[in-house]
């Protein structure tokens, strides 16, 4: 009775078991956003923390720029830039509402356009202004060189080291034949990269390869015009030397012509007497000898001398001469 008593209880929890709801597990996003939930203030930091956002504070060095040498010569300014600097604040003037870059570009059609009398004054600017920064630029570099003399001369030998001799540099050929030695520009690696001047320093440049090109290619199309002209002319002084050669060859038949003529006309009028002065015709005094022949058919005196001198020409045969 005892073991029934005790197995009815156990069957009786066994279904109270069984007849209870199955309790669902808990999401897991409660425990990933508990997980996510930050630490409470009084926790001890961990180090890992500590040093993320200690670099995350931490300021960016900045690169510290060289220092400008106030005795050293400024750098020239180009054509292009002194048209800009004096006429940038007119053009600002016309167009308030555009930024400097657009200024820019406007000015930089505006140089291109401008013709070359009205560039001249600024590109001589230039130039004096490109002498003068050579000269102060060798002297400056005269003086920092004896200025380094000097202090190796103060300061105690070092150990001498083996300089490499150097090698020269040789003449660079150009299109022409000619020979030129290279030029080195002074100046340009003086200046510290990542800085005003610097960036200034590379629009100068870039402004003037841009004129460079535009120069260049205006010249090879004028190169090309003239190397049509001068074909043409060359053309032109071929058939000229043409012409030249084939009248020089009928001028050598009229002459001949010429001179068989006369001496036909003075073999036959050599016995026909035209004054008492004047024998009759000969080479050397023919055309003289025609000038009076000529003067009395004018004047219609000595017909009879006249008549014969007609007869006379009348018999000549005048094809032959021509042959």
């Amino acid at each position: 009775m005892d073991k029934q008593n005790n197995e009815e209880p156990d069957k009786n929890i066994s279904t109270a078991v069984l007849d209870e709801p199955k309790q669902e597990p808990a999401p897991i996003e409660v425990v990933k956003l508990e997980e996510k939930l930050p630490e409470p203030s009084n926790a001890a930091p961990s180090n890992s923390g500590t040093k993320a956002k200690q670099t995350a504070q931490k300021p960016k060095k900045k690169r510290k720029k060289a220092p400008k040498d106030a005795n050293a010569p400024k750098h020239p300014l180009t054509g292009y830039v002194r048209y800009m600097n004096e006429n940038r604040e007119s053009v600002r003037q016309k167009n308030p509402n555009l930024t400097p870059i657009e200024i820019t570009k406007i000015m930089a059609e505006e140089w291109s356009k401008l013709p070359d009398d009205r560039k001249k004054p600024y590109l001589e600017a230039a130039e004096v202004d490109k002498e003068r920064y050579n000269k102060e630029i060798s002297e400056y570099k005269l003086n920092n060189e004896a200025k380094a003399k000097a202090m190796q001369q103060e300061t105690p030998p070092a150990k001498k080291e083996l300089s490499e001799p150097k090698i020269p540099v040789p003449p660079v050929p150009y299109v022409n034949g000619q020979t030129e030695q290279k030029v080195i520009r002074r100046g340009d690696y003086d200046i510290p990269i990542f800085t005003d001047d610097f960036l200034d320093h590379n629009k100068v440049v870039d402004s003037e390869l841009r004129t460079l090109r535009k120069s260049n290619i205006d010249y090879e199309q004028q190169n090309s015009v003239l190397e049509k002209h001068v074909e043409n002319m060359e053309n032109g002084i071929q058939k000229l030397d043409g012409e030249t050669s084939a009248l020089d060859a009928r001028n050598a038949v009229l002459e001949n012509y010429g001179i068989k003529l006369r001496t036909a006309l003075a073999n036959a009028m050599q016995g026909l007497p035209l004054s008492g002065d004047c024998a009759g015709a000969t080479l050397e005094n023919i055309d003289q000898y025609l000038e009076d022949l000529h003067k009395m058919a004018d004047s219609s005196t000595q017909g009879h001398t006249l008549n014969k001198a007609k007869d006379i020409i009348r018999k000549l045969d005048l094809q032959n001469l021509i042959l």
